[in-house]
Protein backbone atom coordinates (compact mmCIF):
# COMPACT_ATOMS: atom_id res chain seq x y z
CA UNK A 1 0.00 0.00 0.00
CA UNK A 2 1.43 3.70 -1.09
CA UNK A 3 0.11 7.02 -0.55
CA UNK A 4 1.60 9.64 -2.19
CA UNK A 5 0.13 13.80 -1.94
CA UNK A 6 1.95 16.78 -3.59
CA UNK A 7 1.16 20.47 -3.69
CA UNK A 8 3.12 22.66 -5.97
CA UNK A 9 2.65 26.69 -5.94
CA UNK A 10 3.66 29.12 -8.85
CA UNK A 11 3.81 32.52 -9.56
CA UNK A 12 4.88 35.43 -11.85
CA UNK A 13 4.53 38.93 -12.36
CA UNK A 14 5.93 40.66 -14.83
CA UNK A 15 6.21 44.47 -14.28
CA UNK A 16 5.11 47.51 -16.33
CA UNK A 17 8.54 49.39 -15.74
CA UNK A 18 10.79 48.17 -18.43
CA UNK A 19 8.73 46.31 -20.27
CA UNK A 20 6.36 46.77 -23.24
CA UNK A 21 2.85 47.14 -23.11
CA UNK A 22 0.61 44.59 -25.10
CA UNK A 23 -2.53 45.41 -27.02
CA UNK A 24 -5.24 42.53 -25.93
CA UNK A 25 -6.96 41.77 -29.09
CA UNK A 26 -10.71 39.86 -29.11
CA UNK A 27 -12.01 37.61 -31.21
CA UNK A 28 -12.70 39.89 -33.94
CA UNK A 29 -9.17 41.15 -33.83
CA UNK A 30 -9.89 44.10 -32.06
CA UNK A 31 -8.02 46.20 -29.41
CA UNK A 32 -9.72 45.86 -26.46
CA UNK A 33 -7.55 46.90 -23.77
CA UNK A 34 -3.82 47.33 -23.19
CA UNK A 35 -1.63 45.03 -21.01
CA UNK A 36 0.72 46.60 -18.89
CA UNK A 37 1.91 44.65 -16.26
CA UNK A 38 0.57 40.74 -15.65
CA UNK A 39 0.14 38.52 -12.68
CA UNK A 40 0.03 34.38 -12.75
CA UNK A 41 -1.13 32.15 -10.06
CA UNK A 42 -1.09 28.54 -10.09
CA UNK A 43 -1.61 25.74 -7.62
CA UNK A 44 -1.84 22.35 -8.21
CA UNK A 45 -2.41 19.29 -5.30
CA UNK A 46 -1.85 15.12 -6.72
CA UNK A 47 -3.19 12.18 -4.25
CA UNK A 48 -2.13 8.96 -5.66
CA UNK A 49 -3.42 5.42 -3.43
CA UNK A 50 -1.79 2.45 -5.05
CA UNK A 51 -2.91 -0.99 -3.40
CA UNK A 52 -2.07 -4.54 -4.21
CA UNK A 53 -2.14 -7.67 -2.20
CA UNK A 54 -1.43 -11.31 -3.77
CA UNK A 55 -0.79 -14.87 -3.10
CA UNK A 56 1.80 -17.49 -4.17
CA UNK A 57 2.06 -21.41 -4.48
CA UNK A 58 4.22 -23.32 -4.89
CA UNK A 59 2.18 -26.27 -6.29
CA UNK A 60 5.02 -28.75 -7.27
CA UNK A 61 8.80 -28.29 -6.11
CA UNK A 62 10.22 -31.45 -7.47
CA UNK A 63 13.59 -32.28 -9.42
CA UNK A 64 12.14 -32.82 -12.38
CA UNK A 65 9.14 -30.49 -12.27
CA UNK A 66 8.55 -26.64 -10.56
CA UNK A 67 5.04 -25.08 -10.96
CA UNK A 68 5.01 -21.71 -9.37
CA UNK A 69 1.64 -19.85 -9.43
CA UNK A 70 1.75 -16.28 -7.93
CA UNK A 71 -2.51 -14.40 -8.02
CA UNK A 72 -3.06 -10.91 -6.87
CA UNK A 73 -5.21 -7.77 -7.44
CA UNK A 74 -4.28 -4.41 -8.06
CA UNK A 75 -5.81 -0.58 -7.98
CA UNK A 76 -4.98 2.38 -8.56
CA UNK A 77 -6.65 6.07 -7.69
CA UNK A 78 -5.66 9.28 -8.58
CA UNK A 79 -6.94 12.97 -7.65
CA UNK A 80 -5.58 15.83 -9.44
CA UNK A 81 -6.68 20.18 -8.84
CA UNK A 82 -5.06 22.59 -10.20
CA UNK A 83 -6.08 26.00 -10.30
CA UNK A 84 -4.37 28.60 -12.63
CA UNK A 85 -5.51 32.47 -12.71
CA UNK A 86 -3.83 35.42 -14.90
CA UNK A 87 -5.06 38.94 -14.68
CA UNK A 88 -3.57 42.82 -15.89
CA UNK A 89 -3.01 46.05 -14.74
CA UNK A 90 -2.67 45.94 -10.90
CA UNK A 91 -2.03 49.09 -11.38
CA UNK A 92 1.26 49.73 -9.36
CA UNK A 93 4.55 47.29 -10.24
CA UNK A 94 4.22 47.64 -6.14
CA UNK A 95 1.55 45.88 -5.89
CA UNK A 96 1.70 42.10 -7.32
CA UNK A 97 -1.10 40.37 -5.67
CA UNK A 98 -3.90 39.05 -8.51
CA UNK A 99 -6.63 40.49 -6.06
CA UNK A 100 -5.15 44.04 -7.30
CA UNK A 101 -5.83 43.34 -11.05
CA UNK A 102 -8.89 44.93 -12.94
CA UNK A 103 -11.98 42.81 -12.68
CA UNK A 104 -12.75 42.53 -16.45
CA UNK A 105 -8.76 41.76 -17.06
CA UNK A 106 -9.14 38.77 -14.88
CA UNK A 107 -9.13 35.17 -16.12
CA UNK A 108 -8.92 32.19 -14.21
CA UNK A 109 -9.60 28.08 -15.17
CA UNK A 110 -9.39 24.83 -13.40
CA UNK A 111 -8.94 21.48 -13.75
CA UNK A 112 -10.86 18.53 -11.18
CA UNK A 113 -9.66 15.21 -12.35
CA UNK A 114 -10.22 11.62 -11.01
CA UNK A 115 -9.40 8.33 -12.66
CA UNK A 116 -8.57 4.74 -11.31
CA UNK A 117 -7.76 1.49 -12.66
CA UNK A 118 -7.89 -2.21 -11.70
CA UNK A 119 -6.37 -5.50 -12.22
CA UNK A 120 -6.60 -8.61 -11.73
CA UNK A 121 -3.62 -11.31 -12.21
CA UNK A 122 -2.09 -14.45 -12.39
CA UNK A 123 1.72 -15.51 -13.36
CA UNK A 124 2.26 -19.29 -13.44
CA UNK A 125 5.73 -20.67 -13.74
CA UNK A 126 6.74 -24.17 -15.02
CA UNK A 127 9.89 -26.02 -15.01
CA UNK A 128 10.58 -29.36 -16.40
CA UNK A 129 14.15 -31.27 -16.02
CA UNK A 130 15.91 -27.49 -15.60
CA UNK A 131 15.82 -27.17 -19.27
CA UNK A 132 11.89 -26.53 -20.79
CA UNK A 133 10.51 -23.64 -19.57
CA UNK A 134 6.71 -21.98 -19.21
CA UNK A 135 5.39 -19.05 -18.53
CA UNK A 136 1.78 -17.90 -18.96
CA UNK A 137 0.61 -14.52 -17.40
CA UNK A 138 -3.24 -12.85 -17.59
CA UNK A 139 -4.51 -9.80 -16.04
CA UNK A 140 -8.05 -8.72 -16.14
CA UNK A 141 -7.68 -4.81 -16.29
CA UNK A 142 -10.07 -1.63 -16.47
CA UNK A 143 -9.95 1.89 -16.51
CA UNK A 144 -12.18 4.85 -15.83
CA UNK A 145 -10.85 6.33 -18.80
CA UNK A 146 -12.72 4.20 -21.43
CA UNK A 147 -17.02 3.88 -21.91
CA UNK A 148 -19.29 2.00 -20.99
CA UNK A 149 -18.83 -0.46 -24.03
CA UNK A 150 -15.01 -0.71 -23.75
CA UNK A 151 -14.38 -4.19 -22.58
CA UNK A 152 -14.38 -7.68 -23.54
CA UNK A 153 -17.36 -8.59 -20.81
CA UNK A 154 -18.78 -6.81 -18.12
CA UNK A 155 -18.90 -7.52 -14.17
CA UNK A 156 -20.10 -5.80 -11.61
CA UNK A 157 -21.34 -2.73 -14.04
CA UNK A 158 -17.42 -2.43 -15.04
CA UNK A 159 -15.97 -3.20 -18.60
CA UNK A 160 -13.15 -5.11 -18.62
CA UNK A 161 -10.40 -6.39 -21.11
CA UNK A 162 -8.36 -9.29 -20.88
CA UNK A 163 -4.66 -9.88 -21.49
CA UNK A 164 -2.51 -12.72 -21.83
CA UNK A 165 0.77 -13.76 -22.76
CA UNK A 166 3.06 -17.24 -23.24
CA UNK A 167 6.56 -17.71 -23.20
CA UNK A 168 8.51 -20.54 -23.78
CA UNK A 169 11.80 -21.15 -23.04
CA UNK A 170 14.57 -24.03 -24.10
CA UNK A 171 17.99 -24.23 -22.07
CA UNK A 172 19.95 -25.78 -24.63
CA UNK A 173 23.25 -26.02 -22.33
CA UNK A 174 21.70 -28.15 -20.25
CA UNK A 175 21.35 -30.94 -22.60
CA UNK A 176 23.70 -33.96 -22.68
CA UNK A 177 24.32 -32.99 -26.59
CA UNK A 178 26.13 -29.69 -25.30
CA UNK A 179 29.06 -30.87 -22.74
CA UNK A 180 31.32 -31.38 -25.23
CA UNK A 181 30.88 -27.89 -26.90
CA UNK A 182 32.54 -26.52 -23.54
CA UNK A 183 33.24 -22.95 -24.87
CA UNK A 184 29.93 -22.46 -24.40
CA UNK A 185 28.51 -21.53 -20.81
CA UNK A 186 25.00 -20.78 -20.85
CA UNK A 187 22.35 -21.38 -23.98
CA UNK A 188 18.84 -20.45 -23.71
CA UNK A 189 16.10 -20.31 -26.80
CA UNK A 190 13.12 -18.24 -25.89
CA UNK A 191 10.08 -17.45 -27.54
CA UNK A 192 6.57 -15.91 -26.58
CA UNK A 193 3.74 -13.84 -27.56
CA UNK A 194 1.29 -11.48 -25.86
CA UNK A 195 -1.21 -8.69 -25.40
CA UNK A 196 -0.94 -5.49 -24.04
CA UNK A 197 -2.85 -2.70 -23.35
CA UNK A 198 -2.62 1.19 -23.44
CA UNK A 199 -5.05 3.60 -21.95
CA UNK A 200 -3.17 6.30 -22.56
CA UNK A 201 -5.88 9.67 -23.35
CA UNK A 202 -7.45 12.36 -21.59
CA UNK A 203 -9.53 11.23 -18.22
CA UNK A 204 -13.04 12.24 -19.78
CA UNK A 205 -12.47 11.75 -23.42
CA UNK A 206 -15.35 9.35 -23.24
CA UNK A 207 -17.60 11.40 -21.85
CA UNK A 208 -19.48 14.56 -22.99
CA UNK A 209 -19.35 17.72 -20.54
CA UNK A 210 -19.41 21.68 -20.17
CA UNK A 211 -16.72 24.00 -18.92
CA UNK A 212 -17.28 27.39 -17.83
CA UNK A 213 -16.24 30.44 -20.06
CA UNK A 214 -16.38 33.81 -19.72
CA UNK A 215 -18.76 35.78 -22.14
CA UNK A 216 -17.87 39.49 -23.54
CA UNK A 217 -15.63 39.90 -20.40
CA UNK A 218 -19.12 40.57 -18.16
CA UNK A 219 -20.65 37.35 -17.68
CA UNK A 220 -19.96 33.60 -17.18
CA UNK A 221 -21.56 30.75 -18.85
CA UNK A 222 -21.60 26.99 -20.20
CA UNK A 223 -20.03 25.78 -23.28
CA UNK A 224 -19.48 22.46 -24.36
CA UNK A 225 -16.25 21.32 -24.11
CA UNK A 226 -15.57 17.84 -24.89
CA UNK A 227 -17.77 15.22 -27.26
CA UNK A 228 -17.85 11.84 -25.90
CA UNK A 229 -17.45 8.52 -27.14
CA UNK A 230 -18.44 5.53 -24.63
CA UNK A 231 -17.33 2.62 -27.52
CA UNK A 232 -13.57 3.97 -26.60
CA UNK A 233 -11.76 0.94 -25.44
CA UNK A 234 -8.55 -0.24 -25.37
CA UNK A 235 -5.57 -0.06 -27.67
CA UNK A 236 -4.43 -3.49 -28.06
CA UNK A 237 -0.83 -4.22 -28.98
CA UNK A 238 0.01 -8.07 -30.00
CA UNK A 239 3.88 -8.82 -29.64
CA UNK A 240 5.74 -11.84 -30.93
CA UNK A 241 9.75 -12.48 -29.96
CA UNK A 242 12.38 -14.42 -30.13
CA UNK A 243 15.70 -13.93 -28.58
CA UNK A 244 18.60 -16.24 -27.72
CA UNK A 245 20.73 -16.02 -24.56
CA UNK A 246 24.38 -17.17 -24.41
CA UNK A 247 27.51 -17.13 -21.82
CA UNK A 248 31.17 -18.04 -23.87
CA UNK A 249 34.64 -18.27 -23.04
CA UNK A 250 34.16 -19.56 -18.83
CA UNK A 251 31.51 -16.21 -19.05
CA UNK A 252 34.05 -14.29 -20.20
CA UNK A 253 31.91 -13.32 -23.08
CA UNK A 254 27.72 -12.68 -22.86
CA UNK A 255 25.27 -12.08 -25.24
CA UNK A 256 21.58 -11.27 -25.95
CA UNK A 257 19.92 -11.11 -29.23
CA UNK A 258 16.09 -10.00 -29.77
CA UNK A 259 13.93 -9.75 -32.87
CA UNK A 260 10.09 -8.64 -32.50
CA UNK A 261 6.63 -7.90 -34.21
CA UNK A 262 4.27 -5.59 -32.63
CA UNK A 263 0.88 -4.86 -34.08
CA UNK A 264 -1.26 -2.49 -32.89
CA UNK A 265 -4.97 -2.61 -32.79
CA UNK A 266 -7.57 -0.02 -32.70
CA UNK A 267 -5.05 3.01 -31.83
CA UNK A 268 -6.03 5.91 -29.64
CA UNK A 269 -6.79 8.56 -32.05
CA UNK A 270 -8.32 12.25 -32.39
CA UNK A 271 -10.93 12.22 -35.22
CA UNK A 272 -11.88 15.45 -36.56
CA UNK A 273 -15.45 16.65 -36.58
CA UNK A 274 -17.36 19.30 -38.51
CA UNK A 275 -17.88 22.88 -37.22
CA UNK A 276 -21.14 22.55 -36.43
CA UNK A 277 -20.56 19.75 -33.59
CA UNK A 278 -19.24 22.92 -31.61
CA UNK A 279 -15.30 20.88 -31.44
CA UNK A 280 -12.80 20.02 -33.54
CA UNK A 281 -12.29 16.76 -32.45
CA UNK A 282 -12.76 13.37 -30.38
CA UNK A 283 -11.34 10.37 -29.50
CA UNK A 284 -12.01 7.21 -31.08
CA UNK A 285 -10.69 3.93 -31.88
CA UNK A 286 -9.27 3.41 -35.68
CA UNK A 287 -6.36 2.12 -37.50
CA UNK A 288 -3.34 -0.62 -36.49
CA UNK A 289 0.01 0.39 -36.83
CA UNK A 290 2.75 -2.56 -37.23
CA UNK A 291 6.52 -2.17 -34.96
CA UNK A 292 9.44 -4.51 -36.27
CA UNK A 293 12.77 -4.46 -34.91
CA UNK A 294 15.57 -5.80 -33.19
CA UNK A 295 17.70 -5.87 -30.14
CA UNK A 296 21.58 -6.91 -29.68
CA UNK A 297 23.47 -6.04 -26.43
CA UNK A 298 26.91 -7.91 -25.56
CA UNK A 299 29.67 -7.87 -22.83
CA UNK A 300 33.47 -8.73 -22.61
CA UNK A 301 35.94 -8.95 -20.12
CA UNK A 302 39.04 -8.13 -22.25
CA UNK A 303 41.18 -8.63 -19.19
CA UNK A 304 40.67 -10.23 -16.10
CA UNK A 305 44.05 -10.17 -14.30
CA UNK A 306 44.38 -10.44 -10.44
CA UNK A 307 45.29 -6.92 -10.02
CA UNK A 308 43.49 -5.51 -13.52
CA UNK A 309 40.13 -6.03 -14.92
CA UNK A 310 38.52 -4.30 -17.78
CA UNK A 311 35.03 -5.09 -18.91
CA UNK A 312 33.42 -3.51 -22.50
CA UNK A 313 29.65 -3.60 -23.01
CA UNK A 314 28.33 -2.68 -26.43
CA UNK A 315 24.31 -2.53 -27.24
CA UNK A 316 21.96 -1.38 -30.13
CA UNK A 317 18.71 -1.59 -31.45
CA UNK A 318 16.22 -0.67 -34.15
CA UNK A 319 13.13 -0.63 -35.52
CA UNK A 320 10.68 0.80 -37.98
CA UNK A 321 7.14 1.45 -37.79
CA UNK A 322 4.45 1.80 -39.92
CA UNK A 323 0.70 2.59 -40.02
CA UNK A 324 -1.43 -0.11 -41.89
CA UNK A 325 -4.55 1.24 -41.67
CA UNK A 326 -6.77 3.87 -40.56
CA UNK A 327 -10.79 4.99 -40.82
CA UNK A 328 -9.99 7.90 -42.87
CA UNK A 329 -7.06 8.87 -45.00
CA UNK A 330 -5.14 10.99 -43.30
CA UNK A 331 -4.66 12.69 -39.84
CA UNK A 332 -2.80 15.63 -39.46
CA UNK A 333 -2.74 17.05 -35.47
CA UNK A 334 -1.29 20.41 -34.35
CA UNK A 335 1.79 20.20 -31.43
CA UNK A 336 3.23 23.51 -30.41
CA UNK A 337 3.20 24.97 -33.90
CA UNK A 338 4.34 21.19 -36.00
CA UNK A 339 2.03 19.38 -37.99
CA UNK A 340 2.48 15.51 -37.30
CA UNK A 341 1.29 13.30 -39.67
CA UNK A 342 -0.74 10.02 -39.21
CA UNK A 343 -1.17 8.41 -42.57
CA UNK A 344 -0.86 4.98 -44.02
CA UNK A 345 2.17 3.17 -45.42
CA UNK A 346 4.22 5.87 -43.21
CA UNK A 347 5.77 5.85 -39.96
CA UNK A 348 3.83 7.15 -36.97
CA UNK A 349 4.38 10.78 -35.90
CA UNK A 350 6.48 12.18 -39.12
CA UNK A 351 6.45 16.20 -39.45
CA UNK A 352 4.41 17.53 -42.34
CA UNK A 353 5.42 20.79 -43.40
CA UNK A 354 7.05 22.98 -46.42
CA UNK A 355 10.49 22.63 -47.83
CA UNK A 356 12.76 25.39 -48.40
CA UNK A 357 15.38 26.24 -50.68
CA UNK A 358 17.16 29.20 -48.69
CA UNK A 359 16.03 32.86 -48.85
CA UNK A 360 15.46 35.38 -51.76
CA UNK A 361 18.59 37.34 -51.91
CA UNK A 362 17.27 39.60 -54.57
CA UNK A 363 14.25 40.99 -56.28
CA UNK A 364 15.20 39.57 -59.17
CA UNK A 365 15.42 35.99 -57.72
CA UNK A 366 11.65 36.41 -56.19
CA UNK A 367 10.14 37.70 -59.41
CA UNK A 368 11.91 34.79 -61.42
CA UNK A 369 10.22 32.27 -59.10
CA UNK A 370 7.17 34.18 -59.13
CA UNK A 371 5.60 32.48 -56.47
CA UNK A 372 2.99 34.34 -53.88
CA UNK A 373 0.30 34.04 -50.94
CA UNK A 374 -3.37 34.43 -51.04
CA UNK A 375 -5.05 35.85 -48.14
CA UNK A 376 -8.73 35.11 -46.89
CA UNK A 377 -10.16 37.78 -48.95
CA UNK A 378 -8.30 36.23 -52.06
CA UNK A 379 -6.37 38.88 -52.58
CA UNK A 380 -2.57 37.33 -53.95
CA UNK A 381 0.91 39.00 -52.50
CA UNK A 382 4.21 37.77 -54.25
CA UNK A 383 7.37 36.52 -52.37
CA UNK A 384 9.74 39.38 -52.38
CA UNK A 385 13.42 39.77 -51.80
CA UNK A 386 14.11 38.72 -48.42
CA UNK A 387 11.21 36.12 -48.28
CA UNK A 388 11.65 32.24 -47.81
CA UNK A 389 12.27 30.33 -51.27
CA UNK A 390 9.29 27.86 -50.03
CA UNK A 391 9.21 24.47 -52.91
CA UNK A 392 6.23 24.97 -54.81
CA UNK A 393 5.21 21.50 -54.27
CA UNK A 394 1.83 21.05 -56.68
CA UNK A 395 2.93 22.45 -59.62
CA UNK A 396 -0.32 23.37 -60.95
CA UNK A 397 -0.49 26.88 -59.76
CA UNK A 398 2.24 29.02 -58.26
CA UNK A 399 0.72 29.48 -54.47
CA UNK A 400 1.93 28.24 -51.83
CA UNK A 401 -0.65 27.10 -49.65
CA UNK A 402 -1.36 23.79 -47.58
CA UNK A 403 -1.16 21.40 -51.05
CA UNK A 404 2.57 22.52 -51.37
CA UNK A 405 2.99 20.58 -47.56
CA UNK A 406 5.66 17.54 -47.39
CA UNK A 407 6.97 15.03 -44.93
CA UNK A 408 9.63 16.93 -43.78
CA UNK A 409 11.26 15.19 -40.46
CA UNK A 410 11.04 11.76 -39.16
CA UNK A 411 11.37 11.83 -35.41
CA UNK A 412 11.96 7.68 -35.43
CA UNK A 413 15.68 6.99 -34.89
CA UNK A 414 17.59 4.21 -37.20
CA UNK A 415 19.15 3.06 -34.25
CA UNK A 416 19.99 4.17 -31.03
CA UNK A 417 21.87 2.19 -27.87
CA UNK A 418 24.48 2.24 -25.47
CA UNK A 419 28.55 0.90 -24.90
CA UNK A 420 29.92 0.70 -21.58
CA UNK A 421 33.12 0.55 -19.85
CA UNK A 422 34.66 -0.64 -16.41
CA UNK A 423 38.00 -0.68 -15.91
CA UNK A 424 39.33 -1.98 -11.68
CA UNK A 425 42.61 -1.64 -10.52
CA UNK A 426 43.02 -3.00 -6.87
CA UNK A 427 40.89 -1.29 -5.22
CA UNK A 428 40.29 1.82 -7.87
CA UNK A 429 37.62 1.22 -10.35
CA UNK A 430 36.12 3.62 -12.79
CA UNK A 431 32.88 2.92 -14.60
CA UNK A 432 31.64 5.03 -17.64
CA UNK A 433 28.20 4.43 -19.73
CA UNK A 434 27.63 6.04 -22.70
CA UNK A 435 24.36 6.13 -24.85
CA UNK A 436 23.68 7.58 -28.85
CA UNK A 437 20.73 7.85 -30.99
CA UNK A 438 21.35 8.32 -35.03
CA UNK A 439 19.50 8.99 -37.74
CA UNK A 440 16.52 10.55 -35.98
CA UNK A 441 15.22 14.39 -36.90
CA UNK A 442 14.01 17.07 -34.09
CA UNK A 443 11.31 19.80 -34.37
CA UNK A 444 13.67 23.22 -32.57
CA UNK A 445 10.34 24.40 -31.39
CA UNK A 446 11.94 26.37 -29.00
CA UNK A 447 14.06 28.14 -31.72
CA UNK A 448 10.93 28.24 -33.83
CA UNK A 449 9.61 30.88 -31.76
CA UNK A 450 13.03 32.79 -31.16
CA UNK A 451 13.76 33.33 -34.84
CA UNK A 452 10.80 33.64 -36.21
CA UNK A 453 10.91 37.53 -36.72
CA UNK A 454 7.09 38.10 -36.43
CA UNK A 455 6.67 39.77 -32.77
CA UNK A 456 7.56 42.12 -30.48
CA UNK A 457 8.91 39.01 -28.45
CA UNK A 458 12.72 38.64 -27.04
CA UNK A 459 14.72 37.01 -30.21
CA UNK A 460 17.94 35.19 -30.56
CA UNK A 461 20.91 36.86 -31.52
CA UNK A 462 20.79 34.68 -34.74
CA UNK A 463 18.43 37.48 -35.80
CA UNK A 464 21.18 39.83 -36.01
CA UNK A 465 21.85 37.30 -39.67
CA UNK A 466 18.07 38.63 -40.38
CA UNK A 467 17.71 39.35 -44.59
CA UNK A 468 18.33 43.05 -44.62
CA UNK A 469 19.72 44.52 -47.79
CA UNK A 470 19.32 43.68 -51.69
CA UNK A 471 21.67 41.03 -52.41
CA UNK A 472 22.45 39.63 -49.24
CA UNK A 473 22.98 35.94 -48.55
CA UNK A 474 21.41 34.47 -45.37
CA UNK A 475 19.36 31.77 -44.16
CA UNK A 476 17.47 33.58 -41.98
CA UNK A 477 14.56 36.08 -43.81
CA UNK A 478 13.84 39.53 -43.02
CA UNK A 479 11.77 40.19 -39.79
CA UNK A 480 8.22 41.42 -40.46
CA UNK A 481 5.83 42.00 -37.70
CA UNK A 482 2.82 39.20 -38.36
CA UNK A 483 4.79 37.80 -40.21
CA UNK A 484 2.43 38.07 -43.44
CA UNK A 485 4.14 36.25 -46.02
CA UNK A 486 4.43 32.83 -43.50
CA UNK A 487 7.97 32.95 -43.25
CA UNK A 488 8.19 31.30 -40.24
CA UNK A 489 5.62 28.78 -40.82
CA UNK A 490 5.92 25.14 -39.93
CA UNK A 491 9.24 24.18 -42.41
CA UNK A 492 12.22 22.44 -42.92
CA UNK A 493 13.76 25.23 -41.84
CA UNK A 494 13.03 24.36 -37.73
CA UNK A 495 13.81 20.35 -38.37
CA UNK A 496 17.66 19.56 -37.28
CA UNK A 497 19.58 16.49 -37.12
CA UNK A 498 18.69 15.06 -33.61
CA UNK A 499 21.77 12.41 -33.66
CA UNK A 500 23.84 12.32 -30.62
CA UNK A 501 26.58 10.84 -28.30
CA UNK A 502 26.44 11.46 -24.46
CA UNK A 503 28.60 10.36 -21.64
CA UNK A 504 25.54 9.41 -19.30
CA UNK A 505 27.58 8.57 -16.48
CA UNK A 506 30.88 8.44 -15.03
CA UNK A 507 31.41 7.08 -11.63
CA UNK A 508 35.12 6.43 -9.75
CA UNK A 509 35.01 4.69 -6.55
CA UNK A 510 37.95 3.71 -4.16
CA UNK A 511 37.18 0.29 -2.01
CA UNK A 512 39.32 1.41 1.39
CA UNK A 513 41.07 -1.45 2.28
CA UNK A 514 39.61 -2.36 6.52
CA UNK A 515 40.05 -5.23 8.39
CA UNK A 516 37.27 -5.12 11.25
CA UNK A 517 34.85 -7.44 12.58
CA UNK A 518 31.78 -4.74 11.93
CA UNK A 519 33.14 -3.03 9.40
CA UNK A 520 32.79 -4.75 5.98
CA UNK A 521 33.73 -2.46 3.92
CA UNK A 522 33.89 1.02 3.01
CA UNK A 523 34.07 2.94 0.04
CA UNK A 524 34.34 6.30 -1.41
CA UNK A 525 32.95 7.29 -4.42
CA UNK A 526 31.97 10.21 -7.17
CA UNK A 527 30.11 10.55 -10.39
CA UNK A 528 28.76 12.70 -12.79
CA UNK A 529 25.95 12.43 -14.97
CA UNK A 530 25.38 14.12 -18.77
CA UNK A 531 29.10 14.98 -18.92
CA UNK A 532 29.05 15.62 -22.32
CA UNK A 533 27.22 15.52 -25.63
CA UNK A 534 28.32 15.74 -28.89
CA UNK A 535 25.58 16.42 -31.29
CA UNK A 536 25.11 18.82 -34.83
CA UNK A 537 21.33 19.64 -32.72
CA UNK A 538 21.54 23.68 -31.98
CA UNK A 539 18.99 23.38 -28.93
CA UNK A 540 20.34 22.87 -25.50
CA UNK A 541 19.86 18.94 -25.53
CA UNK A 542 19.10 16.79 -28.26
CA UNK A 543 17.58 13.89 -26.29
CA UNK A 544 14.04 15.44 -26.15
CA UNK A 545 10.11 14.49 -26.23
CA UNK A 546 7.32 16.77 -25.67
CA UNK A 547 5.23 13.62 -23.88
CA UNK A 548 5.50 10.15 -24.11
CA UNK A 549 2.02 10.20 -26.96
CA UNK A 550 3.91 9.05 -29.95
CA UNK A 551 2.76 12.15 -31.57
CA UNK A 552 5.34 14.01 -29.25
CA UNK A 553 8.35 12.51 -29.92
CA UNK A 554 11.02 14.70 -31.29
CA UNK A 555 9.42 17.81 -29.97
CA UNK A 556 11.52 20.80 -28.64
CA UNK A 557 9.01 22.84 -26.72
CA UNK A 558 12.06 24.14 -24.66
CA UNK A 559 11.32 22.08 -21.28
CA UNK A 560 13.98 22.20 -18.89
CA UNK A 561 17.07 19.97 -20.80
CA UNK A 562 19.11 17.34 -18.67
CA UNK A 563 21.37 19.02 -16.09
CA UNK A 564 25.30 18.30 -15.66
CA UNK A 565 25.21 16.88 -12.23
CA UNK A 566 28.06 16.06 -9.92
CA UNK A 567 27.44 13.47 -6.32
CA UNK A 568 29.77 12.32 -4.06
CA UNK A 569 28.92 9.70 -1.51
CA UNK A 570 30.54 6.99 1.08
CA UNK A 571 29.41 2.88 1.20
CA UNK A 572 29.32 0.97 4.38
CA UNK A 573 28.67 -2.42 4.40
CA UNK A 574 28.39 -3.26 8.42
Amino acid sequence: FSYAWKKLYEGSFVPDNGVTDQPMYNAQGEIYAIAKNVVKDRTDNHTSIVFDVNGQWKVLSKYDQLLHLVAGYRSYSDTYNSNYAMGYNTGSDNMTQLSNTTAALRHSKGINDNWKSESWYLNADYGYRNRYLLNFAMAMDASSRFGAKSGDFTLGNIPWAVFPSVTAGWLVSSEKFMKPVRFINYMKLSAGYGLAGNDYLPNYASRSYFESIRYRDAVSGLTLANIGNEKLKWETTASAHFSLDMSLLDNRWSLHAEVYKNRTKNLLIQKSLSEVAGQQYYWANGGELQNNGFNLRTNVRILNETDLKVDAGFSIGHYKNKILSLDDPQYINNVWGAQVLTEVGRPAGVFYGYKTQGVFKTSAEAEAAGLSVQDNTGKLTSFKAGDMHFLNADASDKLINQKDRQVIGDPNPDVYGNFTLNVSYRNFSLGALFTYVYGNDVYNALRANLESGKSVYNQSTAMQNRWVAEGQATGIPRATYGDPMGNARFSDRWIEDGSYLKCKSLTLSYKVPLQSSYLHGFTLWTSVNNLFTLTKYLGPDPEVSYGSSVLNQGIDAGLLPQTRTFYFGINLNL
